[in-house]
């Protein structure tokens, strides 16, 4: 458990693009201006596309890589979760960044409550012929082959299937009801707090139930001021300044 006044920051949906340093720089310098820094998760698509470890190659990523070092190397703990956009972040990734790829789910225990964290495209997810491919690319030969294809090759495909997924995924407004009936699963199985991203609607919503409390955070993309969940060991904070 953090000690009372070190921050666990949950964050999520940076999308970085290839080649914009200024993002990831404004990204890195709101971290850094954390006080009692302990902890960040990335809650996934923290790249807009990733293709694997070619990425970690050339200027596409430089300053985002080079300020992830900096932050692990300072002693401030990274967990990295998958998102929809960069699942193809692995081992050659830890080993670069000194980030810790949980994978696409992370459990925490904070202030003796039970905190569940994913990006949302699995909890919060209308397409289904997103669900099918993302299994498709958990099978070893696919994904290896997938991750075989020449850089500017796999650059374009990334592009593409993004271009694909905007055309095919319908568009929804997710209601609070929504929300609720999407996190209730993790509720009913102990957990007490769920922060996750994915559909940009940043929401704060809760439910009492047999005398305890549950809460559901989902972020928004980042915007420069994005939105953050956050831990200090004894209180919860989403969004900077606003106290819950």
């Amino acid at each position: 458990m953090p000690a009372p006044g070190s921050l666990t920051l949950f964050a999520g949906d940076v999308h970085l693009r290839p080649g914009d340093a200024v993002a990831a720089r404004r990204f890195f310098d709101f971290l850094e201006s954390r006080r009692s820094l302990e902890r960040v998760v990335l809650l996934g698509d923290f790249f807009d596309y990733w293709i694997g470890p070619r990425h970690l190659k050339g200027g596409d990523y430089g300053e985002a890589l080079s300020r992830l070092r900096r932050l692990t190397r300072s002693g401030v703990a990274v967990d990295f979760i998958h998102g929809n956009r960069d699942y193809f972040v692995e081992e050659s990734f830890e080993r670069a960044t000194g980030v810790r790829v949980v994978g696409a789910q992370a459990s925490y225990r904070l202030g003796g409550r039970d905190v569940f964290c994913a990006h949302g495209d699995f909890i919060y997810n209308r397409n289904p012929k997103y669900t099918a491919y993302r299994r498709l690319m958990k099978f070893g030969a696919v994904r290896t082959a997938v991750l075989s294809i020449p850089a500017p090759v796999g650059k374009s495909l990334a592009r593409g299937f993004r271009g694909v997924s905007r055309r095919t995924t319908p568009a929804y407004l997710w209601s609070d009801a929504d929300l609720l009936k999407g996190a209730e699963p993790h509720f009913d199985r102990g957990v007490d707090v769920l922060i996750c991203g994915h559909i940009h609607r940043p929401t704060h919503l809760h439910r009492e139930r047999n005398g305890r409390r549950r809460d559901l955070y989902v972020v928004g993309d980042w915007d420069g001021t994005g939105d953050w969940v956050g831990f200090d060991g004894t209180s919860w904070s989403f969004t900077p300044g606003r106290e819950l």
